[in-house]
């Protein structure tokens, strides 16, 4: 019974007070409303946070996940005419067969001197936005007969070690982590009278710190954790101010992660994010009569609660709200980036978007954890799934 009083607290007062996300990758994350900066028990965070791997045992995670796209559709009208739908809809990364995300960690350190290092491709972000192409600074009707599509991916290889002060107390340890990162991009354009694709790469980095600000060993512990992933610039062989191409942003995160109740089987999160959107696009030819693409701030809490369902077998059932800022200010009047501006069927410029998942886990006779999490939200322009597996070695 106090299990569920907290948890319909958390889930349902909570989210009245506070708003909600961040870019999530993982089924697990996802579940939780995409808090995870103060994670550090999961290899998701090599991407978000590499301090969270400092003290992580070595472990390998997959995952795949849907991501919100605006394709332009058309089909054929009555009288010869055509007809076009920009219609949001679910989609996976191309090629489908690469994961969101796929990482490893390994432990290299002790237990009085942990340090890790980790691996890990992380596709964050798959952008296909409906365009059309502007001839007049005064144009006023817009025809979506123009896609454009890309897929922004990371390389990383990180690093993260743990101070460790203290077993209880105030500020028991503090973890630092750093990621040296490789971009890559394929990018593809439609429009009526040309069709391009392109690949790039470039480089970049993330880092992060995770502190743990009080543990009593038994039924309380407080975790803050903040991380930077710069941007990455791509050397197109096209103009983007002549087609429209996007580089990666740049991003801040921060966060909290409460461990609670006897044994701490209960876990909330609560995160901020800032996304540099305005800097990844060029300003639109027309400055004057048309917006650009504006920074993004996002809001997420989360709650996780671990259930023993076996000897070994435990139940996590999780709960996850976010407030997801668009990268537009006006869903009547979306920006431009060069020559073309985004034409898209959009509910909305912020989104209050409810999760929900559900995680499986179970141990070997050697004590080596594997798990499975499934995990969904709505409320945005498009319903979105995730699966994901972890497993020690």
């Amino acid at each position: 019974m106090r299990f569920i009083i907290t948890f319909a607290i958390i889930s349902f007062i909570l989210p009245t007070a506070l708003f909600a996300q961040d870019q999530q990758i993982g089924a697990r994350t996802k579940g939780m409303g995409g808090s995870y900066t103060a994670f550090e028990d999961d290899p998701v965070s090599i991407w978000l946070n590499p301090a969270g791997i400092a003290t992580q045992q070595d472990q390998l995670s997959i995952a795949y996940q849907t991501y919100t796209a605006y394709p332009a559709d058309q089909e054929a009208g009555p009288d010869d005419t055509t007809l076009f739908s920009v219609e949001a809809e679910p989609t996976l990364t191309d090629p489908a067969i690469i994961p969101s995300f796929l990482g490893a960690v390994f432990q290299v350190g002790d237990p009085e001197s942990p340090m890790a290092v980790g691996i890990c491709l992380a596709r964050p972000y798959h952008l296909q936005y409906a365009m059309d192409e502007i001839t007049d600074p005064f144009q006023t009707d817009f025809t979506p007969d123009s896609d454009v599509e890309q897929s922004l991916s990371r390389f990383r290889g990180a690093f993260a070690y743990d101070f460790l002060f203290r077993d209880t107390g105030f500020l028991t340890h503090l973890s630092l982590g750093l990621g040296l990162d490789i971009g890559f991009v394929n990018w593809s354009f439609r429009g009526p009278n040309e069709n391009r694709q392109d690949k790039s790469t470039g480089f970049g980095f993330g880092g992060g710190l995770l502190a743990g600000i009080y543990d009593n060993g038994e039924s309380f512990k407080m975790n803050f954790g903040i991380a930077y992933q710069s941007g990455i610039e791509y050397d197109f062989t096209i103009a983007p101010d002549l087609l429209p191409a996007f580089d990666m942003p740049q991003q801040f995160n921060a966060g909290i992660t409460l461990y609670l109740l006897e044994g701490t089987p209960l876990s909330l999160t609560i995160d901020a994010q800032w996304i540099d959107w305005s800097e990844t696009a060029e300003a639109p030819s027309f400055s004057v009569a048309f917006n650009r693409f504006e920074d993004a701030i996002n809001f997420s809490i989360g709650a996780e609660y671990r259930f023993q369902v076996g000897e070994t077998l435990f139940l996590y059932p999780r709960l996850g709200f976010r407030r997801f800022d668009a990268p537009w200010e006006d869903e009547n009047n979306l920006p431009a980036t060069g020559k073309y501006k985004l034409v898209l069927d959009t509910e909305g410029d912020v989104f209050n978007i409810f999760t929900l998942g559900f995680g499986l886990s179970w141990a070997t006779e050697e004590g080596q954890i594997r798990s499975l999490d499934v995990a969904a939200d709505a409320g945005g322009d498009a319903f979105n799934v995730a699966l994901g597996y972890n497993h020690e070695f």
